[in-house]
């Protein structure tokens, strides 16, 4: 992964430290990805704007970093939130980042509820809400193409990925035990690998 900002200006890594984003960029990129989402797709948001309009991470960080976030307690996205913020500044990005990220939705549901509250049945509403989901599940099938693709440098990632759909997908295993029993699978392959 990229090394931390403050590490490689250490380590004479000047050009990692020029290319991190300041703070404040920070904040109003998780601001916006906060204020302007809903009905989910946020890892798919979150790399459009950190890996491909910015330039901050890159697209193999980005996937690690999606990876860890997913195995930590929370909520995945604000976990990656954190993990990124954290890479990008160190404890001041992550927390930064995820300030950003929280503030808008938490003061829109403020806001929504008490606005919903005064107004009647609304069905141009639900309609809205469920295009947006559309949209987010649009987002997340580029997060698993752009996965599948990774995986496909790696042949024995990519029949992980499919015992994974299987089972999980197909068979309805429950993930936790399925996890259990494949994520050290595809750590030792990994591990071989490098």
């Amino acid at each position: 992964m990229t090394a931390n900002p403050q590490e490689a200006a250490g380590s004479g890594g000047a050009a990692a430290a020029a290319a991190a984003p300041s703070l404040f960029a920070l904040f109003l990129v998780c601001l916006k990805i906060g204020m302007f989402s809903f009905g989910g797709g946020l890892s798919g948001w979150l790399h459009q704007e950190f890996v491909r309009r910015h330039g901050w991470i890159e697209d193999d960080d980005f996937a690690s970093l999606l990876a860890i976030a997913q195995m930590l307690p929370g909520a995945n996205v604000v976990n990656l939130v954190i993990c990124m913020g954290d890479q990008l500044r160190g404890a001041a990005g992550a927390a930064i980042g995820v300030f950003g990220f929280l503030v808008g939705p938490f003061l829109a549901v403020i806001a929504l509820s008490t606005a919903f509250d005064r107004l009647p049945d609304v069905a141009a509403l639900e309609a809205a809400s469920q295009g947006v989901a559309f949209a987010a599940i649009g987002l997340l099938l580029v997060i698993c193409l752009r996965g599948v693709q990774r995986a496909t440098r790696f042949p024995p990632g990519l029949v992980v990925v499919a015992v994974t759909a299987i089972c999980v997908g197909l068979l309805r295993w429950p993930l936790i035990p399925a996890v259990l029993v494949i994520a050290p699978l595809s750590v030792a392959l990994a591990w071989r690998r490098a």
